[in-house]
C-alpha cells in the first residue's frame, strides 16, 4: 500500500513547517507528500524553505502553486497529483502522532473493505458533553439527545461525532484537518472537492467526504473515525480568515450543501434545520462573549441570496460581500 499526503497550505509556512516535522518523524513515511501553496507570491520563499528542510531530512515532497486562493481547488490539484493507493488529506496546522501512518496502513491490510479512515484530535475533549447540554443542543437540532454511537450528518448540515470514540466507529462524514481515503474508489467514482465553494469554511471537507461515504455505502464498503490514529489539530491563527467574512462563507456553504444533498421538501426542512441551529450558535456566541451580530448578519445575507447560493454562483457573492467584511 502506497500513500500520498496532500496538503493544501496558504500563507502558514511556520505552521505548515510543524506540519511536515511531523511527518518527516513517522515511524513509517509516506511515499509523497504533495503541499499545495496558495500563498501570495511575496510569501512562497518562506513555503519553499520548510519543504527544503523537509527533503533534506528524507521526505519526498513536492510543491504545487495554485494561484488563485481555494481550498477545494488546492485539494483537487493534490489529489490529480497523487499515485497512492490511499491519500492521506491534513491541513498544515496538524501535529500527527509518530505512528498515525504505520496505524493506518494496519488498519487497511486487516479490513480491505475501507474506503474512508478519520483520525481522533487529541486536542478536542474526548468525555460526553452533560445531559443538559445535550439537551439543549438536541432541542435546536446541532447533536442528538442519545450519545451517538457513529458519526453524523445532522439535517442542519453540521456532522458529529461520538464522545468519545471509542475503537473504529462508522462514520458519514471526515473532519477536513487529517482523513484517509483510498484513492482508486475516489478516482472509480469520479469523486472531487466542489470547487464552487472556494473560501475555506469548513463545510466543504464534510461535503466531500460524505458524498464519498455514499458511494461507499451503495458498494458495500466502510468508512471510520478511529480512537488510535491520533493528531493534534493546532488551529494555527497564524493566518485567518476575518471572522466576519468567515461567517458569511459558513452560511453560505451549509445552505450549499443541503442543495446539493436534499431534494424538494428534504432541502427545504433542511434550510429551516440551518436557521434553527444559528439560533443555537448565537446564544452561545452570547454567552461566551463572543461577537454575534456578524452571524445574524450572515444568515440574514444568506436568505436575501438564496438562489445565488442555491445554483453555487459564489462569484458574484465573494465579490459583494468580501471587501466589505
Amino acid at each position: 500500500m502506497k500513500t500520498s499526503v496532500i496538503i493544501a497550505t496558504y500563507r502558514r509556512a511556520q505552521s505548515l513547517g510543524r506540519t511536515l516535522a511531523t511527518i518527516v518523524a513517522q515511524t513509517r513515511r509516506p511515499e509523497e507528500v504533495v503541499v499545495i501553496d496558495q500563498s501570495p507570491e511575496s510569501e512562497r520563499s518562506a513555503v519553499e524553505e520548510v519543504i527544503r528542510l523537509a527533503v533534506q531530512s528524507g521526505l519526498s515532497v513536492r510543491l504545487i502553486y495554485c494561484p488563485q486562493p481555494s481550498s477545494t481547488r488546492a485539494r483537487n490539484l493534490g489529489l490529480a497529483d497523487s499515485s497512492g493507493d490511499w491519500v492521506v488529506f491534513s491541513d498544515d496546522d496538524v501535529d500527527w502522532q509518530p505512528d498515525a501512518l504505520e496505524r493506518l496502513q494496519a488498519k487497511v491490510a486487516a479490513a480491505p473493505e475501507l474506503v474512508m479512515v478519520a483520525a481522533r484530535d487529541s486536542c478536542r475533549p474526548d468525555k460526553p458533553q452533560p445531559f443538559w447540554r445535550r439537551i439543549f443542543a438536541a432541542f435546536f437540532l446541532t447533536n442528538t439527545l442519545a450519545p451517538l454511537q457513529k458519526g453524523k450528518v445532522l439535517v442542519c448540515m453540521q456532522a458529529r461525532y461520538p464522545l468519545p470514540i471509542i475503537g473504529d466507529m462508522e462514520t458519514e462524514w471526515a473532519t477536513g484537518f487529517w482523513f484517509a481515503a483510498d484513492r482508486h474508489f475516489i478516482a472509480a467514482h469520479q469523486l472531487s472537492f466542489d470547487e464552487r465553494m472556494t473560501r475555506y469554511a469548513q463545510a466543504e471537507d464534510m461535503l466531500f467526504s460524505h458524498q464519498l461515504y455514499a458511494r461507499a455505502r451503495l458498494a458495500g464498503r466502510r468508512c471510520i473515525v478511529s480512537e488510535d490514529i491520533v493528531v493534534a489539530h493546532l488551529v494555527s491563527q497564524e493566518w485567518r480568515e476575518s471572522d466576519s467574512f468567515a461567517d458569511l462563507c459558513n452560511a453560505w456553504n451549509r445552505i450549499y450543501i443541503a442543495s446539493m444533498l436534499r431534494t424538494g421538501f428534504g432541502f427545504w426542512l433542511s434550510l429551516a434545520a440551518i436557521y434553527w441551529a444559528a439560533v443555537h450558535q448565537t446564544l452561545i456566541r452570547i454567552i461566551r462573549g463572543r461577537g454575534w451580530l456578524g452571524h445574524l448578519r450572515a444568515h440574514a445575507v444568506a436568505l436575501a441570496n438564496l438562489p445565488a447560493i442555491r445554483a453555487g454562483d459564489f462569484a458574484q457573492l465573494y465579490a459583494r460581500y468580501e471587501r466589505r467584511s
